[in-house]
């Protein structure tokens, strides 16, 4: 009789996920039909392929790495602000190509003493939920670090695996877009596209249990 109580009353090993800060590698997530989310996002059912941190002034941050099931890669970054946490996705693209569509000239303005503002010409089609018309600088040189880990719950002040970065960041005219420009050590330069987007375009979010 006992054993019979103590197994029903032993805690199920089963993760639950209620919130996408809990998202691990291995876990899957689909996403609702949203006006705010690129066309290729809307209904889709994506993979969390890795898990990292970045590092700011202003605090820390979770970004998990997402794959379709054509294999193509998006960065989901999860922001908590005083308890209230919004998503934004992300697609990275080469230079070359953002300089079909923004000039050069005034994307290297970026490290100058100005503010620039970048122009959006004749954007892709491919791209153009990813966009917005016009996008003005908001940060600059900012420092940054990247963990290549979920560090949430953790003091990060002695840590010594965080690769450091510089950030440049832009907002777009339209309050939904962002352009975020990643410099590491080395000099390699990585640019994102940006969208915005409240926690409830996810639908939802199923665990990859391990056994123990």
């Amino acid at each position: 009789m006992l054993k019979k109580l103590f197994s029903r009353n032993k805690p199920s090993r089963e993760r639950q996920l209620d919130c996408p800060s809990q998202l691990l590698i291995g876990d899957m997530l689909s996403l609702k039909y949203r006006d705010a989310l690129p066309q290729e996002l809307r209904e889709q059912s994506l993979e969390v392929i890795k898990v990292g941190t970045y590092e700011l002034a202003s605090g820390s941050s979770k970004e998990v790495v997402l794959k379709d099931a054509e294999n193509r890669l998006y960065f989901m970054g999860i922001d908590n602000d005083d308890g209230k946490l919004s998503l934004c996705f992300a697609q990275k693209i080469a230079r070359q190509q953002l300089f079909t569509f923004i000039d050069e000239d005034h994307f290297a303005q970026l490290w100058s003493q100005d503010w620039p503002e970048l122009i959006v010409q004749n954007p892709p089609s491919e791209l153009a939920d990813w966009l917005s018309p016009r996008y003005q600088q908001s940060s600059k040189d900012q420092e940054a670090y990247y963990y290549d880990r979920d560090c949430q719950g953790e003091d990060l002040a002695a840590a010594e695996d965080g690769e450091e970065l510089r950030i440049h960041e832009c907002e777009g005219s339209d309050g939904h877009h962002g352009l975020s420009v990643e410099v590491s050590e080395d000099g390699s330069t990585e640019v994102f596209l940006q969208v915005y987007c409240a926690v409830d375009v996810i639908e939802q979010m199923w665990p990859h249990n391990r056994g123990d």
